[in-house]
């Protein structure tokens, strides 16, 4: 093993963001069912339940390993063959995550959170066996998610 690092996958929400999301998933129900669109507040139940049992129900802390061979994700294991390039994404001069962009056709992208010491670390490392992509960003849809919690 050649670096190793642990981060929280916990998400950093007040309580009135659950009333919030309460609120407005609520009312999208009761507006589906006053205008008769009964699939419409099925769905909306089903994939807010979803996203309420796979948040509560995940580790909360992720652990990454790299190796000559691989990076390790939980127990996922990605081969360097298999990654087209890595970036580092930075908000407001921090880093925030580390971008994964894989080779394979249905899971494109791996984001890891990091910060700015470990960016300096993996600086070091990671260009000895994947290729750097220093332009990566938030996409407009990433900056929404982010800055509504999701």
């Amino acid at each position: 093993m050649i670096y190793s690092w642990i981060f929280s996958t916990e998400k950093d929400r007040w309580t009135s963001w659950y009333l919030i999301a309460a609120t407005v998933m609520i009312a999208f129900v009761i507006w589906g069912f006053v205008s008769k669109m009964y699939m419409m507040s099925v769905a909306i139940l089903l994939v807010s339940g979803i996203y309420f049992f796979s948040e509560n129900n995940s580790d909360p802390e992720v652990t990454v390993q790299i190796t000559n061979l691989w990076i390790k994700v939980w127990n996922n294991f990605f081969d360097f063959s298999k990654i087209s390039s890595y970036s580092f994404i930075y908000e407001d001069d921090k880093a925030v995550l580390l971008r994964l962009k894989l080779i394979n056709k249905g899971f494109k992208i791996v984001d890891l959170k990091i910060d700015n010491d470990i960016t300096l670390d993996l600086k070091a490392i990671l260009p000895d066996f994947i290729r750097e992509d220093p332009k990566e960003d938030f996409t407009t849809t990433e900056k929404i998610i982010r800055l509504l919690k999701l």
